[in-house]
This record gives structure tokens, C-alpha cells and sequence, in this order.
């Protein structure tokens, strides 16, 4: 599977260095969509090669990238997207359309998103976030990753899931104590994945530099436009 890093900053982050969460794994299917990600994929040539989105929960700075996004494609005139998604966002897709933008998707809601893209089996697991969340599976039939989403640790559903997987997208807004807010702090997860492969996601900019010192060389640290084969 090929990986591609669009967005890799935390809610928190400003600027343009580190947009706000997405992840594209082989050119086709689009785990999140923040802000400034969709422009991402205009810089990286890639605009027109997702067919599928899946979002792991309904914090903006996971999935309010897609209504821009939702209006180019349309005026590309291209398919529309696949978008699956936790339960309530047919209603806020709706509202804009009810307001006058003429934008439109494939949208399939559940507790638990599910699906087949091409030759990808993608299910999800129940996330420890302050609201309805999920992680989401990956694999291609040969190789499995998971991609944990917004999430507190330890997380019974997520911790089950990297037992054989290949590889672990997991956010890290914080050094430590960052719990309370949902979140998974740096150093929880170099204790509790020490013997896998991580790469950490979800990086607040203005702590960008300790995060690097501290994961360098135990953890790969994503940034924007980052591409892994695995």
C-alpha cells in the first residue's frame, strides 16, 4: 500500500506547514479531509484520484475540507465521492445544500463505516474520543494498517486491532496528559507500541520541534505531503 501524508496537523495548528488532517493511501481512498487538505491535494497534483473518503469522526478539523472540495468536484465534473462517515453528517451536508451550493456525494452513515474500494477492505473499530468515533482498518490482502483517528490510549477496541497490524497511524497532540481532551499524548505511545511500526499523525505545530526530539528515531513523524510504501 502506498500512503501519502496530506494533512498532518493537530486541531490547534495554524498556518500551512501542517494542514489539518488527511491521509490518502493508494491514490484512491481518503481517510479524513481537514481544512487546508483539499488544497494539499491541488499542490501534490492529486485533486482528481480519490473516489472514497472515510471520516473518522465529525470534529472540523477532520472532515470540513471536504465542502470545498464536494464544489470542485463538481465543477471538474468529476464521479461523485463515495463519503463514508459516523452517523450526522447527511444533515450538515444537507444544510449547505439547502442554503444554495450545488454539491453532492454518495454518503453512507453508520456507527461503525464500512467498505470495498477497489481492492480495499476498510471496516472500523469504536475510538476513545470526547465524542462518537472511530479508527479505521486497512488491508489489501497482504498487508494491514490501521489508522487510529482522534482517540484517547489506552483504547480496548484500537489496542485489539494493532496486535498484527503492519503498520499504526496514530495521532499525537501532546508530550503528555492530553487525555482528558481524547487525545493520545507522545509518550503514551512509544510505552505502549514500542515493538511496532508507528508513524504519528495529528501534530500540533507549535510543539512540532519537542515531538521531533523526543520521537526521533523510535517513531517516523509525518509531515505534509509524506509518502510511505508498506
Amino acid at each position: 500500500m502506498r500512503i501519502r501524508f496530506i494533512g498532518t496537523g493537530a486541531g490547534s495548528s495554524v498556518g500551512t506547514k501542517r494542514v489539518k488532517s488527511s491521509i490518502l493511501i493508494n491514490d484512491k481512498v481518503l481517510l479524513d479531509l481537514g481544512p487546508g487538505a483539499d488544497l494539499k491535494l491541488e499542490d501534490l497534483n492529486l485533486y482528481d484520484k480519490p473516489i472514497a473518503l472515510f471520516i473518522s469522526h465529525l470534529h472540523v478539523d477532520h472532515f470540513s475540507g471536504i465542502f470545498d472540495y464536494l464544489v470542485q468536484r463538481k465543477i471538474r465534473q468529476l464521479p461523485e465521492l463515495e463519503i463514508y462517515s459516523p452517523r450526522g453528517l447527511s444533515e450538515i451536508i444537507s444544510s449547505y445544500i439547502r442554503v444554495g451550493n450545488n454539491i453532492s456525494a454518495k454518503l453512507y452513515e453508520g456507527n461503525l463505516p464500512k467498505g470495498k474500494v477497489n481492492d480495499l477492505e476498510i471496516y472500523s473499530v469504536n475510538a476513545c474520543h470526547t465524542i462518537h468515533a472511530v479508527s479505521y482498518v486497512i488491508l489489501d490482502g497482504k498487508r494491514k494498517i490501521l489508522y487510529s483517528g482522534d482517540t484517547k490510549e489506552p483504547c480496548e477496541p484500537i489496542l485489539e486491532e494493532v496486535k498484527d497490524s503492519d503498520l499504526i497511524i496514530h495521532e499525537s497532540t501532546c508530550i503528555e496528559n492530553c487525555e482528558e481532551w481524547g487525545h493520545t499524548s507522545l509518550n503514551q505511545i512509544l510505552s505502549l507500541f514500542k515493538d511496532k511500526k508507528v508513524v504519528i499523525t495529528h501534530i500540533p505545530i507549535d510543539i512540532e520541534e519537542k515531538i521531533i526530539n523526543l520521537g526521533n528515531n523510535k517513531v517516523i513523524i509525518a509531515f505534509d505531503g509524506m509518502t510511505l510504501n508498506v
